[in-house]
């Protein structure tokens, strides 16, 4: 006993002992632990009375460390033991208030979660022992409950656990990112301020790392602005998040912006200067946030260049860089068969054999076209249904308009080993439907699959490339939800079951947010091994 009290006092604060005279019981249906705090204990710590709390016990047998969670109580009035199944008890019911009758013991049921040989350091396994009576409990330190539950693992700081007791640190290893990550949470549960945390986390203490946001919803182009300190809210957070790693009051971010003819004509009379297309995406997309923020007392220096945003003031500087995006016909020729994840199998194998034997005949996305309606290709012998689907599937690429713009453009394959750490892809004010969006970001997985094969194969591969999709459902539906057409489901989740499980070598990570995970790909529910629940209506749950 003397050696498990000795160790308590090293581990917390002890606050009580497993119970004497109520049995604790191990089976396989039963894990639980009775402690016994006396009445100045429990009047001592305002927490105590609330489920969910964490305790430690000392099994005096073992002197293990098990870690303890609070399920239930019982409290009794001291009278009520005194006169327990008497007709005195009625008899001595009165209105009077007794508080010296409130000094009784207080039962907390607990059950059991892992267990640690302190002493040998080991790594925390199931609880599976059945502790002994009067060994002590405490309130455990929070650095012994993050090795107890292994929650403080990393230099990437989540956050802390919802535990009144003990400010207890959540963190993973920036390799835990190659096993992705999955977030769940119901409208305005806080899944995208997580995941702005976990980019600027990400961009604080990762050098190795670049973070790749296919933004759809317009709530992460705009991160190169400034936080609003005036909101209570965002103060509050910041804080909190500058408390975690340390001041964060600059950025360098690279936005990616498909540029298409419609785009063009309607915004910048057709001009294509990289000047006109930066200072026309400043002007419609952040001048209003800038606005907004000087209306609220913040004054900024903007200067716009070429390809280049610059906001900053005495407490901020952000340099934004906007790389156009568009296909060119000779650089994508040979991926076309699997551009489109629409195409049926039949014409996907079909246009591969196509562009294989006559592809130097096709400068363009029309020359392909206008072959196919054409009768040069008959001695092909292609089914009419199949050389329809081709067809539907090229005119619907056309009518992208991201073919053949003629603005400035970067190729990506330079865009992705520029310095910069953080990248977004900026589809929400790309003015694109929703087919082209998946178009885009399904060509731009498959892009980048084949830079981390080929750097790999090279020994080049340096560096982690993390990516953030967004209301993932929207682009890797479930066979469930009721997708028209069965191609693009089978097509997608084959294409995403590839990158998961092959990209851990290739150090490509994925973080998917989203509200149900019956919407998604039932692939990326079981390859995400890290997932983070927020709240979540019932029936998800």
């Amino acid at each position: 006993m003397d050696k498990a009290r000795a160790l308590a006092i090293t581990l917390g604060t002890i606050i009580g002992r497993v119970a004497k005279y109520l049995p604790n019981k191990i089976d396989e249906e039963n894990n639980v632990v009775n402690v016994i705090l006396d009445a100045q204990t429990y009047y001592k710590y305002p927490f105590l009375g609330r489920i969910g709390i964490l305790l430690g016990a000392i099994d005096i047998k073992t002197l293990y460390f098990v870690l303890l969670r609070v399920v239930g109580y019982e409290r009794s009035d001291v009278s009520s033991v005194i006169f327990s199944d008497s007709p005195l008890l009625s008899i001595n019911e009165k209105n009077e208030e007794e508080p010296g009758s409130l000094l009784s013991n207080v039962i907390v049921k607990c059950e059991m979660l892992t267990k640690i040989n302190i002493i040998e350091s080991t790594e925390p396994e199931a609880a599976d022992i059945v502790i002994e009576p009067q060994s002590p409990v405490i309130l455990p330190n929070s650095d012994v409950v993050e090795r107890a539950l292994d929650t403080n693992r990393g230099l990437l700081k989540l956050g802390y656990l919802d535990s009144p007791e003990n400010q207890i640190k959540v963190s993973i290893s920036l390799d835990d990112l190659n096993y992705h990550m999955l977030i769940l949470g119901t409208t305005g549960a806080g899944k995208t301020s997580f995941v702005k945390d976990l980019m600027a986390g990400i961009y604080k203490v990762a050098d190795d790392t670049k973070v790749l946001v296919f933004d759809a919803t317009g709530d992460y182009y705009h991160v190169f602005l400034p936080p609003d300190k005036n909101n209570k809210i965002v103060k509050e957070n910041l804080s909190a998040f500058e408390a975690m790693y340390s001041k964060f009051n600059q950025i360098q971010l690279g936005i990616i912006y498909p540029v298409s003819k419609k785009w063009l004509k309607k915004y910048t009379d057709g001009k294509k200067d990289l000047l006109t297309i930066t200072t026309t995406y400043y002007r419609l997309y952040v001048e209003p946030i800038v606005n907004f923020l000087r209306k609220k007392g913040y004054n900024f220096y903007v200067s716009i260049n070429p390809g280049s945003i610059v906001v900053s003031n005495s407490e901020w500087k952000a340099e934004t860089y906007l790389y156009p995006f568009y296909f060119k016909f000779k650089d994508i020729k040979r991926i076309i068969p699997r551009l489109n994840p629409y195409f049926s199998e039949q014409a996907t194998q079909f246009l591969k054999i196509l562009i294989k034997k006559n592809g130097n005949k096709y400068n363009s996305l029309d020359d392909l076209i206008n072959a196919l309606n054409s009768d040069s290709i008959e001695n092909l012998n292609i089914h009419k249904s199949t050389k329809e689907n081709i067809i539907r599937g090229l005119y619907l690429l056309k009518e992208t308009g991201l073919f053949e713009v003629g603005a400035r453009r970067i190729p990506l394959t330079k865009i992705l080993v520029n310095p910069h750490k953080l990248l977004v892809l900026d589809l929400y004010n790309s003015e694109l439907d929703d087919f082209t969006q998946k178009i885009l970001t399904y060509y731009f997985l498959d892009k980048i699959f084949d830079i981390r094969e080929r750097d790999m194969k090279k020994g080049a591969l340096k560096d982690r490339m993390v990516l953030i999709i967004d209301e993932a459902h929207k682009f890797f539906p479930s066979n469930r939800g009721g997708e028209e057409d069965a191609n693009y489901v089978r097509r997608v989740a084959g294409k995403i079951s590839t990158m998961m499980r092959l990209g851990r070598r290739r150090r490509i990570g994925f973080i998917f947010s989203t509200h149900n995970p019956n919407d998604l790909s039932d692939i990326i529910v079981q390859l995400a091994n890290t997932k983070v629940i927020f709240r979540i209506k019932p029936e998800v749950a």
